[in-house]
């Protein structure tokens, strides 16, 4: 691999345009008619229909796919999205397109609402002899990622230094391009300063002599993991979606009880926490999303929660209730920043052991958690930051009045955090994670 030459970056941001190169230069149609493609990276809709000016243009553009070009007049048009199956509107826009243009309008979403960034497909050929990468990233809350473009047999753990780092933070004014050599390479997209934090595996980018592929990165559901599509300048679209998932444990069974969990897919097995003695709350590790979960209290085998890992979450693996008949639930995890940055975005998990209820929870004087039963989590609120420890207080449903209060905590705020009730009720602990 020979690295020719960095240009300039755009940040992306979620409804940023970003302009991208044309291999073969500017070959538009002739006349105030320009061209513009769908693309369906959505999460949720099996088919979109793109309607302009109140038209059908363009119908049935399934997911992990790109339609044809359509060819709409140039000028200010409404572009509007519907769900092909309901007929549902998703999104409207209205941007300027430009006479004999190419344009990919990207769709994608994020926390359940659909997006859209309008690519445009027209940059200079690059040189004869080379390729081009442009990494264009939607997931704004998976924060500051790491990029590393390598040979598809390269292990990542024996590199020095990424490729390149990317921020969600700050909108610039200009595109980057990475020039390359023709031939196929692997991106891999790593939490900041961190190899291990796996985001996305991207394992073939072919490129022709003097080809250009936008290396487009989405939300999962979760909102820390990703998922990879390569779009090349005028050319053929794939998706690459997220097999794994993130799962921690969070031990909180009575009497301190040791608490272990895995997860077994095929002949592998990874461990996600190989004994805590609760109340604990652990990080998350990454594995594959068909993985089958298995769990032990102070060494006896634990039935495995309902429910399924799903490809691109997040989730909280709850052990609670008696050390000898406990029981494990599996709750899904947002960890998508709050939509105001000065707030803090909390909720409750119940997993106190006794005849505790339904629990309440407030967070200084707002309210974050009202009937969390047993085994379960609250929705998430964001609550108004504070320089301060936050007075986190817990009422029962069986018992009158507070029973619990903690200050001791300090939240960040546009942070995420999950508050762990754990252990006996006649002697409850609070752990944030």
């Amino acid at each position: 691999m020979k690295n020719l030459r960095w240009w300039s970056w755009v940040g992306a941001a979620a409804a940023a345009a970003v302009v991208l190169v044309a291999c073969g230069g500017n070959s538009g149609s002739s006349g105030d008619s320009t061209s513009l493609r769908l693309v369906n990276a959505t999460l949720t809709h099996a088919s979109l229909d793109l309607l302009v000016n109140g038209s059908a243009s363009i119908s049935g553009t399934t997911t992990d796919t790109a339609s044809g070009y359509a060819t709409p007049g140039s000028g200010a048009d409404t572009l509007q999205l519907n769900d092909s199956t309901t007929g549902t509107a998703l999104s409207t826009t209205i941007p300027t397109l430009n006479g004999s243009a190419h344009y990919a309008m990207l769709a994608y979403e994020s926390g359940g609402t659909l997006k859209t960034a309008l690519l445009t497909e027209d940059y200079a050929t690059p040189a004869s002899g080379t390729a081009q990468i442009r990494i264009y990233n939607t997931a704004l809350d998976a924060g500051k990622l790491d990029v590393y473009i390598t040979d598809p047999s390269v292990d990542l753990a024996t590199l020095t230094a990424p490729t390149k780092s990317i921020t969600s933070v700050a909108v610039v004014t200009s595109t980057e391009l990475l020039t390359y050599s023709p031939g196929t390479y692997r991106v891999r997209i790593t939490g900041y300063g961190n190899k291990s934090d796996l985001r996305a595996d991207i394992t073939a980018v072919t490129l022709a002599n003097q080809q250009i592929a936008t290396v487009v990165l989405t939300p999962t559901a979760g909102g820390v993991l990703l998922n990879g599509s390569v779009l090349l300048q005028q050319g053929a679209y794939a998706a690459t979606r997220n097999t794994n998932a993130r799962v921690r444990l969070a031990a909180a069974v009575s009497g301190g009880g040791s608490v272990a969990a895995s997860a077994s897919s095929g002949t592998n097995n990874i461990v996600i926490d190989s004994g805590s003695v609760s109340p604990a709350f652990g990080y998350y590790v990454l594995v594959p999303s068909n993985s089958a979960l298995n769990i032990s209290v102070n060494g006896q085998s634990v039935g495995a929660p309902a429910g399924t890992l799903s490809a691109g979450a997040d989730a909280t693996l709850l052990v609670y209730g008696n050390a000898s008949a406990a029981t494990a639930s599996l709750i899904a995890d947002d960890n998508r920043s709050p939509n105001d940055s000065t707030t803090v975005k909390l909720r409750l998990i119940n997993g106190i052991t006794g005849t505790v209820g339904a629990l309440t929870m407030t967070a200084n004087t707002s309210l974050v958690a009202n009937g969390t039963q047993p085994g379960t989590a609250s929705a998430y609120v964001s609550v108004p930051g504070s320089v301060n420890a936050m007075n986190l207080s817990l009422t029962s449903s069986a018992s009158p009045g507070i029973f619990y209060t903690n200050t001791s905590n300090i939240l960040n705020v546009n942070s995420v955090y999950s508050v762990l009730a754990g252990g006996d009720f006649s002697a409850p602990q609070l752990l944030i994670r």
